[in-house]
């Protein structure tokens, strides 16, 4: 193994170690919070995606399943313990419950369910996500039933996931909803910042089928209108109004997606690496710098910890190709620094151990769990490539 892992200039490789470890404790959370199998047991296979300070858990919806087996799946390649693989596929078996099929349904065919099978709306960009999942489970068994999953839910998607400016839509509801915490607002008078992110799920969809169609005309009018209309002076991307591009005064997430810009500016290294137009890559060194300039001294972003994994991904996936970013001097060993204080350690405690405080609050919280499985074992280790645009 190379000793050296230097990234836009700055040696990381002194954190190895400790990254790997980090890694070890991730995982093994994940497994402690996956539900056994039992025929009886409907969540069989799932995960609690996030656990609150006395213990409460919460399931894990469609996106972050998809995430989820992607971290294991890297993580049984860096060890060869088939446990993180088999836990990977249980929870596929359970991903696959949640996609449409019934005739009842007929319009929404292929698409996915956010949290169970009778869940009654889905977000689409979750969505994606989780068809995002079954590609790279076909290219992990290659069994074809899983690749056909990923293209019945694009087919959904043209059909049903776009608005009048191609644009994703934030959600769709298919049946009522409950009675009792069953209602939920779906923003599709907005322009999600989020969006941004689909777009690598189009570009691995073209890579894995070979048909340039599934990275077609709508993937370069999302790109366009995400570096356009959703990419800030600031270098930010924000969630605007689709009838006026406009950002809208109040964030319907409360700032979730900032310095964790939901893999958007992945997506646009993707469209980059499509066309070779270079506006693509100055909108993520834009961003990269208004990032960095937000950084705390203690290697945080912003409250939310998925930031942490999230940029440390787009530095390690555009290392020599952007001319006008420069790393502020020792700013991805601190990012590092925080992101390992975030993990919490109590072995008493299965449901909580190795898990990491996204909010800084107590909780933990699968989302910058499963971002930084899948990074840390790329940079650090022999993981699997999993969000990349290579």
């Amino acid at each position: 193994m190379n000793n050296k892992i230097i990234i836009h200039g700055e040696d990381l490789s002194p954190y190895r170690e400790k990254a790997l470890d980090f890694c070890q404790k991730v995982a093994n959370w994940i497994l402690a919070c996956q539900r056994p199998e039992h025929q009886a047991v409907p969540e069989t296979g799932t995960y609690y995606f996030d656990v609150d300070v006395d213990n409460t858990p919460y399931y894990a919806p469609n996106w972050s399943l998809a995430f989820c087996i992607m971290g294991l799946l890297g993580m049984h390649k860096e060890t060869n313990d088939e446990k993180y693989r088999n836990a990977a596929l249980r929870m596929a078996r359970y991903l696959k419950t949640l996609q449409i099929f019934d005739p009842f349904h007929k319009e929404d065919y292929g698409a996915f369910r956010e949290y169970s099978a009778q869940t009654p709306w889905c977000y689409t960009r979750d969505a994606l996500s989780a068809a995002w999942g079954m590609v790279e489970l076909y290219r992990e068994t290659n069994e074809q039933e899983y690749l056909d999953r990923a293209l019945l839910w694009y087919d959904w998607f043209q059909r049903r996931g776009m608005d009048e400016y191609g644009w994703p839509l934030w959600g769709r509801q298919f049946d009522p909803a409950f009675a009792e915490n069953g209602a939920i607002t779906l923003h599709n008078e907005l322009h999600g910042c989020f969006h941004g992110g689909s777009l690598n799920f189009f570009y691995q969809l073209a890579k894995t089928t070979g048909n340039d169609e599934h990275a077609g005309a709508f993937y370069i009018n999302i790109a366009d209108r995400f570096i356009n209309e959703i990419q800030q002076e600031d270098g930010f991307f924000r969630t605007t109004l689709a009838s006026t591009g406009k950002v809208r005064p109040d964030d319907p997430q409360g700032g979730l997606h900032r310095g964790n810009d939901d893999l958007g500016t992945l997506g646009l290294l993707g469209v980059y690496r499509r066309t070779g137009d270079k506006k693509y890559l100055a909108a993520i060194e834009k961003f990269l710098t208004a990032a960095f300039g937000k950084q705390q001294e203690d290697g945080s972003f912003e409250t939310y910890c998925a930031a942490n994994p999230v940029i440390l991904n787009i530095l390690f996936e555009t290392d020599g190709l952007l001319e006008n970013f420069k790393l502020p001097q020792g700013a991805a060993g601190k990012l590092l620094e925080n992101l390992f204080s975030r993990q919490v350690e109590e072995p008493e405690n299965p449901l909580r151990h190795g898990g990491i405080r996204e909010y800084n609050d107590g909780h933990v919280c699968a989302r910058s769990a499963c971002y930084s499985l899948i990074v840390l074992l790329k940079v650090f280790g022999k993981g699997n490539k999993y969000l990349s645009a290579r």
